[in-house]
C-alpha cells in the first residue's frame, strides 16, 4: 500500500514538473521588427532581419513586421549595407520576459549600439487598438409599411 502511494505521488509531482517545463517552452510570442526613426536615430533604408535562422524579413524605413516566436531565448540576424557600401551583418540572443505576449525590437535603436542593454532596444508593446462596443438601439419595422410610406 505505501509502495503505491509513493509511486502515486511520484507520477504526480512528474507530471507537475512536465506541465511546467511545457510552459516553459511552449509559450509563443510576438516579435515585432521594427525599422523606423527613434528621436535622433534614423531609420536604415534596407535592412534584413533573420529571427532563429529563419527566413530573411526585408524591412524598408518606416515599416514594421512581426515574426511568431516559441519560448525564451532566440537569436536576431541583422544584415544591412553601410554608407561605405559594406554589408554588415549583427548577432545577438535576445530572452524575452516570461510574461511579455508582445515585444517591439527597434533595428535602428540596436544597430547604433550593439553592446547596450537589452532593454534600450527590445520594449514591451501594447496595441493601441480601440473596441468599441454597439449601442443598444432597437430597431422598429412596420410590416406593412412600403417604399412609398418614406
Amino acid at each position: 500500500m505505501k509502495k503505491t502511494l509513493i509511486i502515486r505521488i511520484c507520477f504526480v509531482i512528474l507530471l507537475i514538473l512536465l506541465g511546467v517545463w511545457m510552459f516553459f517552452i511552449g509559450k509563443q510570442h510576438t516579435l515585432l521588427l521594427d525599422n523606423q526613426s527613434q528621436g535622433d536615430i534614423r531609420a536604415l533604408d534596407y535592412v534584413e532581419v533573420s529571427v532563429d535562422g529563419g527566413d530573411a524579413l526585408g524591412l524598408t524605413r518606416r515599416m514594421r513586421d512581426q515574426a511568431l516566436v516559441t519560448g525564451q531565448r532566440h537569436r536576431i540576424t541583422v544584415t544591412y549595407t553601410d554608407s561605405s557600401w559594406n554589408e554588415v551583418t549583427i548577432e545577438k540572443e535576445i530572452r524575452i520576459p516570461l510574461g511579455e505576449n508582445m515585444m517591439l525590437l527597434s533595428i535602428p535603436v540596436l544597430l547604433s549600439d550593439p553592446d547596450a542593454p537589452q532593454d534600450a532596444w527590445l520594449t514591451h508593446f501594447e496595441s493601441l487598438a480601440v473596441t468599441v462596443t454597439a449601442a443598444d438601439e432597437t430597431v422598429v419595422t412596420d410590416e406593412n409599411a412600403s417604399f412609398s410610406d418614406f
